[in-house]
């Protein structure tokens, strides 16, 4: 960072980890066309790690708040419009402690360039215990039915969150949003976790 007085984040320093990823497959993670499924893909602004990991802790434990609305701007200048008729976050767990949810700023952010409206349409149905500080392969398995959505009959969603790792939270978010009635037209997080060999999620 370039340790600017009186911000968390400059804009340029955001900018600075911009990379350029291919869409991955919202089901398996896999660059797309992953060859198996032919749903939504997901886009990313950066890798998880370094620069772009350390934004991700600042928008969830600092209180960073204009530092995430900030994040979703970046993304949605770089990408172009979704077809969707408003985009949802993905919703904090029922265990945390913060007061504001990060997903939903960065889909403020985005909804500003893209004239897009935010809806929190989803909530969890399970508590979670808190799994952050935990490689994939230690995270406990999410049940594909643990979120619920508000009725959506007819409409397109786009979903926002921050960091895709082993994919689970947003294919547990898909499908409730597509048994609530709605298509999801894609999905967009600030980054993504990757193996070394690129391509797949981190797990």
């Amino acid at each position: 960072m370039c340790g600017r007085l009186g911000v968390h984040v400059c804009r340029d320093c955001l900018e600075s980890v911009a990379a350029e990823l291919p869409l991955f497959c919202l089901e398996c993670g896999t660059d797309a066309p992953c060859g198996v499924h032919g749903g939504a893909l997901v886009r990313a602004g950066a890798a998880y790690s370094g620069t772009a990991r350390e934004l991700v802790h600042i928008m969830k434990y600092e209180n960073a708040r204009s530092v995430a609305v900030m994040a979703g701007e970046s993304l949605a200048a770089r990408f172009s419009r979704p077809h969707a008729d408003f985009l949802v976050p993905v919703p904090l767990h029922k265990s945390s402690e913060r007061d504001y949810n990060q997903a939903e700023l960065l889909a403020q952010g985005a909804g500003r360039v893209w004239r897009l409206d935010t809806a929190n349409v989803l909530k969890w149905r399970v508590v979670l215990p808190r799994q952050a500080l935990k490689p994939g392969s230690e995270r406990e398995p999410l049940r594909e039915d643990a979120m619920a959505a508000d009725a959506l009959d007819g409409v397109n969603v786009f979903l926002i969150d921050d960091v895709y790792t082993s994919g689970s939270t947003m294919r547990a978010a898909a499908r409730a949003l597509e048994a609530s009635g709605a298509s999801v037209t894609g999905a967009m997080v600030w980054c993504r976790a990757v193996s070394k060999g690129h391509g797949r999620p981190a797990f």
